[in-house]
């Protein structure tokens, strides 16, 4: 499936891209948390989108806050990498309910983008 597609509105899809950005631990004070947020709505609107992430997606949030691209990808890197050294990411343990990620690898923009996308789907979907 290329994209979430029709959704309900009752779904309220953009509070559960902010629950999923709060249990990794970003932090909501970073302007890279509202771009991230940008960005996995537009990922779930348009799913071909993640993969042309620094062509399409990063200027596409861009144009949303009259930044440039490369502000939004140093902006989400710094709030993910502010999440990994806090152990933040092991919310994503959260999302399966048993440890699938340790804290060991610092998560790229595209895969925590692609992995808040896909939890948001099977929420919506189930």
């Amino acid at each position: 499936m290329d994209s979430l597609g029709q959704y309900d509105e009752n779904d309220n899809i953009p509070n559960r891209v902010v629950k999923y950005l709060l249990m990794v631990k970003i932090s909501p004070s970073l302007r890279g948390f509202d771009y991230l947020q940008t960005a996995i709505e537009l990922c779930l609107k348009d799913g071909a989108i993640i993969n042309h992430v620094t062509s399409e997606l990063y200027p596409e949030v861009a144009k949303e806050f009259n930044v440039t691209g490369s502000i939004v990808e140093r902006c989400m890197r710094t709030a993910i990498d502010n999440a990994y050294k806090n152990g933040g990411l092991l919310g994503i343990n959260n999302f399966y309910n048993k440890v699938v990620y340790k804290n060991d690898y610092k998560l790229t923009n595209a895969e925590l983008i692609s992995l808040i996308v896909e939890n948001v789907r099977l929420d919506v979907l189930k």
